[in-house]
C-alpha cells in the first residue's frame, strides 16, 4: 500500500501543475483554410492538360474555329478564322471540342475556382455534439467539371494537393495563432466508360470516380496553452448539414487501384459536381471509437451519398503545434 500511494503522488502533482498553468478554454476562434494543387499526372499526350495552383483541367486544345467561315470560305477569304478557346465552364455538344477540370473554390465565397483562403470564425464545441451553424468552419471547395470528352485526349490520372489550416483565438481572449503543418495529399481518379457494367451499384452512365489515400479524418488532436482539443473533417451539404467522410465500393477501390475501405467520392457524367469541405474543434470526442470501427471511415448517410472525400483533412494530421504565450 505505502508503494502503490509513493507511486501516485507525483502523477497527481504533474496533474495538478498542469491545470495551473493552463489557460482559459478557447471558445471561438479565427481561421484560414487553404489547398493548391502541387503536381498532376495525365495518361497519353492528346490534347492540352493545364496544371495551375487551384486548376487541373485537360480535354482539347485552342482551335481555329472554319465553320464561320461561310460556304467555300468566302468570309475569310480577308480575315483570319476566329482562334476559339474551350472552357470547361461552358462545355459544348462537340466532345472534341470540350475541356474537363478540377478547381478548388472557396466555400465561404461560393467562388468554385478562386482558392482560398477561406476565412471565418468557428465556435469550439463544448457539449460533444454539432447543433448549431456558429460550430461549422466552412473551408475550400473541390469541383469536378465532367464534361464530355472524346477518348483520344489525355484525361487525368492521380493529383497531389497541398492543405493547411490556421487557427487563431479569438474568444475569451485573443491569442497567437497556431502553426499548421501543411501536408501533401494524393487524390486518385478514374475516368469511366460511359457505358457497360459500373464498379459497384452505380448505374449508367457511370460516374467518375476520385479516390483518397487512408487519412484521418475525424477527432485529430491538438493541444493550446496547456488544453486539449480536436478537429474533425467534415464535408458540408448544401442546406449547411455536415457528415463524416464516406468510403466507395470494394469495386471502385479496385478500379482506382486502392485497396477496399477506401475514401473517395463520385461525380455525375456532364455535370459540374462541388464538393464543400468543413470543420469543428471540440474539447471532446464528436466520433469516438466503435467496438468494430469500418476500416478507414465512417458510412456516409444516404442524403450525401454522392459526396464523400475531403481535401482539407491533410493540413491537420498528426496534430497541431502552438506558440507559448
Amino acid at each position: 500500500m505505502i508503494k502503490r500511494i509513493v507511486m501516485k503522488m507525483p502523477v497527481l502533482a504533474l496533474v495538478t501543475l498542469g491545470e495551473a498553468f493552463a489557460g482559459p478554454v478557447v471558445t471561438q476562434w479565427e481561421y484560414g483554410a487553404e489547398s493548391r494543387f502541387v503536381n498532376a499526372r495525365f495518361s497519353g499526350s492528346t490534347g492540352e492538360v493545364r496544371i495551375g495552383e487551384r486548376e487541373l483541367s485537360w480535354g482539347a486544345a485552342d482551335y481555329i474555329d472554319y465553320s464561320s467561315c461561310g460556304f467555300m470560305g468566302i468570309k475569310c477569304w480577308f480575315r483570319r478564322p476566329p482562334t476559339i478557346s474551350p472552357d470547361f465552364r461552358q462545355p459544348s455538344t462537340d466532345p472534341d471540342r470540350n475541356r474537363s477540370a478540377l478547381t478548388i473554390g472557396n466555400g465561404v465565397t461560393d467562388d468554385l475556382s478562386s482558392g482560398g483562403p477561406a476565412i471565418g470564425s468557428v465556435s469550439t464545441v463544448v457539449d460533444g455534439s454539432v447543433d448549431d451553424a456558429a460550430e461549422i468552419g466552412v473551408g475550400t471547395s473541390l469541383t469536378h467539371w465532367n464534361n464530355r470528352l472524346s477518348s483520344r485526349y489525355s484525361t487525368l490520372e492521380w493529383g497531389r494537393i497541398a492543405t493547411s489550416l490556421t487557427l487563431t483565438p479569438e474568444l475569451p481572449s485573443t491569442g497567437p495563432s497556431i502553426d499548421t503543418r501543411t501536408l501533401d495529399f494524393e487524390l486518385f481518379f478514374k475516368e469511366t466508360a460511359n457505358q457497360g457494367a459500373c464498379a459497384g451499384d452505380s448505374t449508367n452512365p457511370c460516374p467518375d470516380l476520385f479516390g483518397l489515400l487512408a487519412v484521418q479524418t475525424l477527432d485529430i488532436p491538438f493541444l493550446y496553452d496547456g488544453n486539449a482539443y480536436l478537429v474533425s473533417l467534415l464535408l458540408q451539404d448544401a442546406s449547411g448539414g455536415v457528415a463524416p467522410m464516406a468510403t466507395l465500393h470494394e469495386q471502385e477501390c479496385a478500379a482506382l487501384g486502392l485497396g477496399a475501405g477506401c475514401q473517395g467520392f463520385r461525380t455525375a457524367e456532364e455535370q459540374a459536381t462541388t464538393f464543400r469541405f468543413a470543420f469543428a474543434v471540440s474539447t471532446e470526442a464528436l466520433f469516438p471509437p466503435v467496438a468494430t470501427p469500418p476500416v478507414q471511415s465512417v458510412p456516409l448517410p444516404a442524403p450525401l451519398g454522392l459526396i464523400g472525400g475531403g481535401l482539407l483533412v491533410a493540413g491537420l494530421s498528426r496534430g497541431l503545434g502552438r506558440r507559448g504565450r
